[in-house]
């Protein structure tokens, strides 16, 4: 019900997530856990989250350039610790990003906190459910 109430406060369906990569060091790090609202176009300089479909994780750079193509917002994004932007990672075809697909920005940030799912998305895919890594612990002592 919470996440619900959230989700309506911030426009966004996912107003929280955990940074799983280093591609935004040094304004977040892996298992910061960054907080989203979606109620304005992404601008220069925004750290817009975009999902495409069919991709199984959203991806979480800084808008870079904004171009206008028949009246359509498009956005340019790079990883702050990328050398390069993101056309190479874009959907096959696509060189830019439709405001469409920008599911939210970045509006603060908790560092550290979302370590804690990291670890245990981790443990979860070596040893599978909690009940399993607890009979391989038994096994081994």
């Amino acid at each position: 019900m919470a996440w619900k109430a959230l989700s309506l406060a911030t426009n966004c369906a996912f107003p929280a997530m955990v940074v799983l990569s280093e591609s935004m060091e040094p304004a977040f790090s892996r298992g910061d856990v960054i907080l989203l609202a979606n109620w304005q176009e992404v601008e220069v300089g925004d750290i817009p989250v975009i999902w495409f479909q069919g991709q199984r994780l959203p991806m979480v750079h800084r808008a870079v350039e904004l171009f206008s193509r028949n009246r359509e917002r498009l956005i340019l994004t790079k990883g702050d610790n990328n050398e390069i932007n993101d056309v190479a990672i874009y959907p096959f075809g696509q060189t830019h990003v439709r405001q469409d697909q920008v599911v939210g920005l970045v509006r603060g940030y908790i560092p550290y906190v979302g370590q804690l799912t990291i670890t245990t998305q981790g443990l979860l895919s070596r040893f599978g459910s909690p009940l399993s890594f607890f009979r391989k612990m038994l096994r081994l002592s």
